[in-house]
């Protein structure tokens, strides 16, 4: 825990000191045309990218982890409201949902909520001719066949009880539209 500690102290460090240099190179050039948080943005991305690039030498395959581990951190306010959060937790592990430990609906439906925006933000990167309503049908389906061949060892069986499972939520929600009108 010490030289977690530690390590964040020097990494934070090192950062403030980079990005003064960053404020005193565009602050000292007339010429340099691009605003500071552009510099930063532009110095941070370089850092990201460098530093997954090495780790996917070391391990390859963890960016995806650490991509989702930046975002996560950004969400929660960075280093410093991550350490604020684990010591009024007294954890070191955080969460950028806020979800308790035990609560499986709610982690359920955040994560579903997760997909569905990456889905849709992920529909507009492809041609025009394909986005579409059956696209994000077709998207959910790959996910799913990758996803069940992958990670299960009885794929068919856990999509017949994945099949039960939604013509149960469908039920629900259509019970709960009806009880609204």
């Amino acid at each position: 825990m010490k030289k977690d500690s530690k390590t964040s102290a020097e990494v934070s460090a090192i950062m403030t000191k980079a990005l003064f240099v960053l404020k005193d190179l565009v602050d000292n050039d007339a010429e340099y045309e691009m605003d500071y948080h552009q510099v930063v943005t532009l110095f941070l991305q370089g850092v990201i990218s460098t530093a997954i690039d090495l780790a996917e030498l070391h391990s390859p395959g963890v960016s995806p982890m650490i991509y989702a581990d930046i975002e996560a951190s950004s969400k929660l306010g960075g280093l410093r409201s991550i350490a604020k959060m684990q010591s009024e937790k007294g954890s070191i592990s955080y969460s950028v949902s806020d979800i308790g430990a035990h609560d499986l609906a709610t982690a359920m439906n955040y994560l579903g909520q997760q997909m569905s925006t990456t889905l849709f933000k992920g529909i507009h990167e492809l041609p025009l001719p394909l986005r579409n309503q059956e696209m994000l049908v077709r998207g959910v389906e790959a996910l799913l066949a990758n996803l069940l061949n992958d990670k299960f060892d009885h794929p068919h069986a856990i999509l017949d009880t994945f099949c039960e499972h939604v013509h149960m939520a469908l039920n629900d929600l259509a019970s709960r539209i009806k009880s609204i009108h």
